[in-house]
């Protein structure tokens, strides 16, 4: 992604970030003790600064009730578009995964797609969603292990697993390292 393309996400991310903030009555210093992130990286964030990390945004979102989905979306789309391979907002975890926002569901209950670059040696463990989250990961290329921490399952091109995200999950690529969809789907009335 070009730094033009990075701006723009991170002015993305400023406007819902701040619009969110001040439709809850929050000073940037109540969001940081509830994110447990510093008041000065809260303030770059909303300032449009930096390219946060996958748990930086997590922390955000739990803090405000939302899916990082929502927190990283396009505005509403028209009745037709194309997303072109290098369009979308990107996120990244510290340990090298990196996934790029497909779609994101606005019916009464929210399903997000994500695009998952998984280089050798990536692995990303995810804390539990809210009940009834339920999650898929269709592996595209190379190896893919992932499913709630105690079960991991090794998936090849072609193969999908299907698991409860309301448990400590891990995403990680196998030798050579791998890409996957993946797919989130959350209970109504959920982040």
């Amino acid at each position: 992604m070009d730094s033009r393309s990075i701006a723009v996400h991170a002015q993305r991310l400023a406007e819902v970030v701040r619009r969110q903030r001040e439709a809850r009555n929050q000073s940037l210093g109540d969001l940081a003790r509830s994110t447990g992130l510093s008041k000065t990286s809260l303030a770059r964030i909303e300032a449009g600064e930096g390219n946060p990390s996958l748990e930086t945004l997590w922390r955000l979102g739990h803090a405000m009730g939302l899916s990082i989905g929502q927190l990283i979306e396009q505005p509403a789309p028209a009745l037709s578009r194309v997303q072109r391979a290098h369009e979308g907002s990107i996120v990244e975890s510290s340990k090298g995964m990196r996934g790029r926002l497909l779609e994101t569901d606005r019916s009464h209950h929210r399903t997000e797609v994500f695009e998952l670059d998984l280089p050798e040696g990536a692995r990303f463990e995810s804390d539990p969603h809210d009940a009834g989250t339920r999650e898929v990961v269709h592996c595209v290329q190379g190896t893919v292990a992932c499913g709630p921490a105690e079960q991991l399952v090794e998936l090849e091109p072609g193969d999908t697993a299907y698991f409860d995200g309301t448990v400590t999950h891990v995403y990680a690529a196998g030798p050579g390292g791998g890409r996957a969809v993946l797919i989130m789907s959350y209970p109504p009335d959920s982040a």
